[in-house]
């Protein structure tokens, strides 16, 4: 039964179970809806076909039905999309389907043992916790993730297995570099002056014999004339404007109409 108000898989049939711990410490006691409180006996796995298993199945004292909590599907990077005869579970990257389920009366109800289920990927591998832990920690990297985990660094991180191939659709997408802008096959610009680029870069590495750590670089747009002036510190970027913007309107005769500088005109 597939349960949206449920924290955890859980079911209350030990038999079920093709491995099973008792170290729960973690994990007290479940609450009902009606308030009313049971015992965790267990900790363990349950095969749902000769391939494919679900882990961190919490055995629970009394529990007459076997419970498959959403929450914990959505966290797996899962999404449930309930119709009014079926539910169907897809990875959230990609939408490709991964099981199906059905409804009775009000209640959805998913048989693994049946072809309908159409069971296509394990949701609940060791390398499924891996993938969820790397993305609780901060997309941290699975050999860091690994150390953590024999070095015991974080409760509840044991006996799981990392997929080092496996590509993160969020890391992937972080480091993705911008494509380029498509050079111009025009000039924007029809005279010297009409708009300049400006750049200030700094503080160097090293300061230069002359004491200058900052560089302000002018370019013109029309005839890619460049000014690189050095600077001791970057409050001398007006001053050494306004010095330029004189210079240059009386030698070209003409003036500055836009300046350019970090995507800004003025």
């Amino acid at each position: 039964m597939m349960d949206s108000g449920c924290t955890q898989h859980m079911t209350g049939d030990s038999r079920m179970f093709t491995s099973l711990s008792g170290d729960v410490e973690n994990y007290d006691k479940i609450i009902f809806g009606d308030n009313s409180k049971v015992k965790v006996e267990g900790l363990g796995k349950i095969e749902i076909s000769s391939e494919y298993s679900i882990n961190n199945v919490l055995l629970v004292d009394s529990l007459n039905f076997n419970l498959l909590s959403v929450g914990q599907l959505c966290d797996l990077g899962f999404q449930c999309l309930f119709k009014p005869n079926e539910v169907i579970v897809s990875k959230i990257d990609g939408g490709e389907e991964v099981f199906k389920g059905f409804r009775h009366n009000n209640l959805y109800l998913v048989n693994f043992n049946s072809k309908n289920a159409n069971l296509q990927a394990c949701l609940f591998s060791k390398n499924s916790m891996g993938w969820l832990w790397h993305r609780r920690l901060a997309h941290v990297g699975m050999n860091t993730l690994k150390k953590v985990m024999k070095k015991d660094l974080v409760r509840g991180l044991k006996d799981i297995t990392f997929e080092k191939d496996k590509l993160c659709s969020a890391c992937q997408a972080g480091k993705q570099v911008a494509n380029t802008h498509p050079s111009k096959t025009f000039m924007s610009t029809s005279r010297p002056l009409e708009l300049l680029h400006m750049d200030l870069f700094g503080p160097t590495t090293y300061t230069s014999i002359g004491g200058n750590n900052y560089g302000f670089v002018i370019v013109d747009d029309f005839s890619r004339y460049t000014w690189v002036y050095f600077l001791e510190d970057k409050t001398e970027v007006a001053h050494v404007f306004s010095k330029f913007a004189k210079r240059a309107q009386n030698e070209f005769n003409t003036s500055i109409v836009k300046i350019k500088s970090d995507n800004g005109r003025v």
